[in-house]
């Protein structure tokens, strides 16, 4: 029983203590743990288990983010598209979302106002989210994506959109996880243990078991949803293009040519237009396209880069859609 009661203090004791100081302790860890907290809600969806919630507002690593009455993190768009307008919509994880990035620095912001510079009216949406797979990001696309009525489709892939989609966990540990500070604190500094002592545990190693035969189930789900996306498009008369995002973290000698292989045989396959983003932005040294030296996220910089090599893809695979 004294012991239950030590154990309640220490829990209680370091919840304040990293409340208080949550300033001193805050990392990038820890502050992707408060925008799930904060700014997502969970789903009774087996494919799609959260989504932002709507109209909800927060500062997350310094960066201020806020949902639209759809849970986008984008301007206010009506759901039937104005005439003559060609509306885009951009499907993908916490790169697309602008994790890190002011909004208007945002590669789809950037992509929209380029558009618009021909005099037609474009309207790029952005359904970007934190911690979604291609699986997640095709069943938000038929969700909330399709209603639209988009003319376009851009998917950015990231390396890790092979991961499996996250289970639902239990009401209680839910409860504890989405408002506990102490805990996401405890889990960022086990995490870094583990990185740091036990071997094959860092990120790249991570990247790499994706892509391993024991994660083959995951990846052909993975390949799957993207293939049902492929079709949706064909199906409604929407063009579709795929866009690669490297990991920022090593771009020369780029050590993930494996994911790009997998994602660039998949649209080869399915007769789409495909772009690699790691040309353009392997020029310039890994570091000035981080958001910090712990968070290897795009910087503005970074969204600027992407912006303009699919804006230069778009006029050249999709010329009749600036008209």
């Amino acid at each position: 029983m004294f012991a239950g009661y030590v154990a309640l203090f220490c829990l209680i004791g370091g919840e304040i203590v990293v409340r208080v100081f949550y300033e001193r302790f805050s990392n990038y860890n820890m502050e992707m743990w408060r925008y799930s907290s904060e700014l997502k809600l969970p789903l009774e969806r087996q494919a799609l288990p959260f989504h932002h919630i709507p109209n909800k507002s927060g500062s997350y690593y310094g960066v201020d983010i806020s949902t639209n009455s759809l849970g986008f993190r984008d301007a206010e768009y009506s759901i039937i598209k104005p005439e003559n307008t060609r509306r885009i919509v951009m499907l993908g994880d916490s790169h697309t979302l602008g994790w890190g990035v002011a909004f208007d620095d945002l590669f789809s912001k950037i992509l929209e106002r380029q558009l618009n510079q021909t005099g037609n009216t474009h309207e790029v949406i952005n359904l970007g989210t934190g911690n979604y797979n291609s699986t997640m990001e095709v069943e938000l696309f038929k969700w909330k994506g399709l209603g639209l009525d988009p003319d376009m489709v851009i998917l950015m892939y990231f390396i890790n959109d092979t991961e499996p989609v996250p289970r639902r966990k239990s009401a209680i540990g839910c409860a504890v996880l989405k408002h506990s500070y102490f805990c996401s604190f405890l889990f960022d500094r086990l995490v870094r243990l583990r990185s740091r002592f036990i071997r094959g545990s860092g990120w790249s190693s991570y990247y790499r078991s994706l892509y391993s035969p024991e994660n083959a189930p995951d990846r052909e789900s993975n390949r799957e949803s993207i293939r049902e996306l492929i079709r949706l498009c064909d199906e409604n008369h929407i063009d579709l293009l795929i866009a690669n995002l490297p990991e920022l973290r090593r771009l020369r000698p780029y050590p993930f040519t494996y994911a790009t292989n997998y994602i660039r045989d998949l649209a080869e396959e399915g007769g789409v237009p495909f772009i690699d983003m790691l040309p353009a932005l392997s020029i310039y040294e890994s570091e000035s396209l981080w958001i910090s030296v712990e968070d290897s996220h795009a910087n503005a910089r970074a969204h600027a880069i992407i912006a303009r090599q699919i804006h230069e893809e778009i006029k050249q695979e999709f010329p009749a859609s600036l008209d």
